[in-house]
């Protein structure tokens, strides 16, 4: 497990955080960008620890999230379930033959309606 933050600010608390989630293999892999710029991008394992691990990651986030998930399977649909559930997220799913890469999912869910 492991996410590497780009920037050494956290972005301010009203900023929203748009995150791309994306399942590859054996991996879960996220990026998050903020204010039009990547700032952490890691992985974790696709597996119950891993979501966990996941889980935690997002729930550091004091500012409003915006996740875009790339739907390739139920394990991915289940996924996109798991983080979405705590109230004021937003959660996009997106098919995985447009956007596979989690940077680019980021980038979606930055310019997602």
């Amino acid at each position: 497990m492991s996410i590497t933050r780009q920037e050494e600010e956290p972005p301010a608390s009203n900023d929203k955080v748009c995150i791309g989630i994306a399942l590859v293999g054996e991996d879960i892999r996220v990026a998050t960008r903020t204010d039009g710029r990547e700032i952490a991008q890691g992985s974790f394992p696709a597996s119950p620890l891993g979501t966990a691990a996941l889980l935690c990651y997002l729930a550091d986030w004091q500012a409003p999230l915006r996740l875009a998930v790339a739907t390739a399977g139920a394990a991915a649909i289940g996924l996109a379930l798991a983080v979405g559930a705590p109230h004021g997220r937003e959660v996009f799913l997106v098919s995985a033959q447009t956007h596979s890469a989690a940077s680019d999912l980021a980038r979606y869910a930055e310019r997602a309606i």
